[in-house]
């Protein structure tokens, strides 16, 4: 059974989260880089509880129905590329930081994983509309 209130409220965080970051994007541009590091530390940390608690249970939830080859497709396509944003994330984090070395200048990939995010946030909101247009 799908629990339609988990499903809102995980939107909802997801654009509580989707918020945190232009926020932190902001503070970033205004030179205020602790509050930023800070920010996207909150952001992952909440983005790590909903995935362990909501989506998590909401996708075992899927894998009792039918769904198209282009919808499973694409939901494993989002699960890819958001783990590979929170990786990133996670790696970008660590070699600000310095406990980590980063080949290259990990400030040139913060945008792309900013925007990659956004994407995987929309893909997000495309896969629950389609599983769940009924509710």
């Amino acid at each position: 059974m799908v629990d339609a209130i988990g499903i809102f409220v995980n939107i909802e965080l997801q654009l509580f989260i989707l918020l945190l970051l232009a926020f932190s994007s902001y503070m970033a541009h205004s030179k205020k880089v602790q509050l930023h590091c800070s920010l996207m530390g909150i952001a992952l940390f909440l983005q790590v509880l909903t995935i362990f608690f909501v989506m998590s249970p909401s996708l075992s939830s899927v894998s009792g129905i039918q769904i198209s080859n282009q919808l499973f497709l694409e939901l494993w396509v989002h699960h890819i590329t958001g783990l590979l944003v929170l990786l990133l994330v996670l790696y970008i984090n660590l070699a600000v930081k310095g406990y980590v070395r980063f080949l290259g200048e990990p400030y040139r990939l913060m945008k792309p994983v900013a925007l990659l995010w956004f994407v995987v946030f929309l893909g997000g909101i495309h896969i629950y509309t389609r599983l769940y247009s009924g509710l």
